[in-house]
This record gives structure tokens, sequence and C-alpha cells, in this order.
């Protein structure tokens, strides 16, 4: 599989919610609809990145954060001036919002954003790190710890091998039973493997999905992961939405 395309430009989105408000992917969606519509880049998909949950976190529902990826970008400068205007617009009162864009995938980042998976970081780390490691960086509102998990989306996105896709075409119409071509066909998905082996499924093996199809980034591409239960093969992260 082919990594994150060098001219992709990464946007990276954090805390931009409060309990029982809104959501940081349901904006990350709505930035690469808007950003489509406006013509600034297309989209390759939003992908949600886990963070830290420990004490001493500050979060609302899950300490997650979002990233996006866009291609056919004319002037990366013009995209993220309209991402933060959209973010400011957007974002909930009181929330503490970060937004990082950037197109090198550095390992002192992705270093960065494993540890924030595993334990606490700070806000000046992730500012020393995203001034030589980011095209920007920035906090659009209250305490602007949003810009921790802004980077490290962006990070774990680039680095093409860790969360899962929420937005991606065709991945919210299609639920059942279906051939994997079918699959492939009609969603942004790119391939079907089989968690045990990671081989990929023959286009004729029919798949169910359940009701929730949520690929995962794997080699900087979506894949969806399968596992045969119950003599059938049957999406292996597939839940109630």
């Amino acid at each position: 599989m082919k990594s994150t395309f060098p001219e992709s430009w990464v946007i990276g989105v954090d805390d931009t919610d409060m309990p029982d408000i809104g959501g940081t992917g349901r904006l990350a969606r709505r930035l690469a609809a808007e950003i489509e519509t406006l013509g600034l880049g297309h989209s390759t998909g939003v992908t949600r990145h886990q963070f830290f949950e420990g004490p001493g976190v500050p979060k609302t529902a899950r300490n997650s954060a979002a990233a996006i990826a866009f291609v056919d970008v004319g002037s990366a400068s013009e995209l993220f001036e309209k991402v933060c205007e959209i973010v400011i617009r957007e974002s909930i009162e009181g929330s503490d919002p970060g937004v990082a864009i950037g197109n090198v995938c550095l390992p002192e980042l992705i270093g960065f954003a494993r540890r924030a998976q595993g334990g606490l970081v700070t806000q000046a780390e992730a500012r020393d790190l995203g001034a030589a490691g980011t095209r920007n960086l920035v906090g659009l509102g209250g305490t602007e710890d949003g810009v921790i998990g802004a980077l490290g989306a962006m990070a774990l996105r680039l680095a093409g091998n860790d969360g899962r896709f929420v937005d991606l075409a065709g991945i919210r119409e299609v639920a059942g039973t279906m051939e994997v071509a079918a699959v492939l066909e009609q969603t942004g998905i790119v391939d079907v493997v089989d968690a045990a082996g990671g081989e990929s499924l023959a286009p004729a093996s029919t798949l169910d999905l359940g009701n929730w199809v949520r690929p995962r980034l794997v080699g900087g591409q979506p894949v969806l992961v399968a596992k045969f239960s119950r003599e059938k093969w049957v999406n292996a992260d597939s839940r109630q939405k």
C-alpha cells in the first residue's frame, strides 16, 4: 500500500466541544465539506485519533482529536486561514480549540503523538515541536490546550498507521452483507483484509458489514479489517452506532 501522498496537507483539530454539546469529529467533517465547497482542497477523509484519558487530562466524552488530509491544495496558507476561521466560528463557547497544519512526517512529532497517547504531555512541548515541525500551529480560544491534540492528530495521520476514518466517501451509506468488490466500488475504502494475517479478501467474497463502517488508517490508506466468524466474513470493527 502507498503511504500518505507527499503533496497532501494534513489539518489537525482538537478540543472544540463541551460536555454533551457538539463534537470535534462532527466539526472536522463539516470542515472537510466546506473546504471542498470553497475549492481550497479535496478531502481524502477525516480520521479520529485517541489520546490519553488518565488523571490530569481535561476532556469531554473521550480525549480524541481529528485529522483531515487534503490534496489539490492551491495555497496551504489560504487553506489554514479558512480552517481557522471555520473553527473559531463553529467551536463551542468554553472550549479550548487548536489547529495544526503540516505535510512532513518527522520522527519527533510521531514520538510526541505516541507519548500523548500513553500519558501526559504539555502545551509548551507541543508548541516547541510545532514551531519546527509544522507549517503552522495555533490555539484559537480558552486555554488553547487543543494544540496538543491537534499536533498529535496531524502527526499520526501523516505517519499513516493510527486511527479510524469517520468521514470517507460512501462509508455511511453501506451496511449489511455485500461483496468485497461492491464495498470497494461504492466507498473510498481501498482494501479489505483478514485480521488474522493481513491478506486481502477476494473481490467475490461476501462480507457482513453490520451497520457501522469505520475503516482503519493503514499505510496511509483506508482499510477495512474483516474476520471469519460463524462460517462467514464479518466486519471486525462493527458495532452499533
